[in-house]
């Protein structure tokens, strides 16, 4: 699968391999078989763990139980680790370019069947918005005609994209 096409299906679905906001930690470690680093934050009762994968970081509570709450996959990281991009491919079969276009993306989500729409939102200085109310999805695209493909993600790539509860997007 290309990275455009998995992240047009985290897009409709609202989730990465089956998880979703509310899974169970354990359920995603058995989905994302990628070193990670785990960082635990707060007191006894309030306690949260973020697991960063490289491309993706999950934010999770409910401690010891950890349910995920937060999802991110950042596309950026690409750019400029190729032994990011090569591990996901072999480990998960996602084959990402450097950087992904937002066009691309967008050509992927119209080809899947009962996919849901996306809305334009206001856009922020740098970026865009784009949203997947139904599945609980924002996406960040670079929106600055300065940004030139480079160092860095130029104007109309994907930068990163957050799953949380469709119920925070209504």
């Amino acid at each position: 699968m290309t990275g455009e096409e998995f992240i047009a299906r985290a897009i409709a679905t609202g989730s990465l391999f089956g998880s979703g906001v509310g899974s169970s930690l354990e359920e995603l470690d058995h989905v994302i078989p990628l070193l990670h680093v785990d960082d635990i934050t707060g007191r006894r009762d309030s306690r949260t763990l973020r697991r960063d994968y490289g491309l993706f970081e999950v934010t999770c509570s409910d401690a010891p139980n950890w349910r995920c709450q937060a999802f991110s996959l950042e596309v950026q990281r690409l750019l400029h680790l190729p032994e990011l991009r090569s591990e996901v491919a072999d480990q998960l079969g996602i084959r990402f370019e450097q950087i992904t276009s937002w066009t691309d993306v967008q050509r992927a989500h119209e080809r899947i069947p009962g996919r849901g729409t996306l809305e334009a939102l206001d856009e922020s200085p740098g970026y865009r918005l784009f949203q997947e109310r139904q599945t609980g999805v924002t996406i960040h695209v670079v929106h600055d005609p300065s940004a030139v493909r480079g160092d860095f993600p130029g104007h109309g790539d994907v930068w990163s994209l957050q799953i949380t509860s469709p119920a925070f997007l209504r």
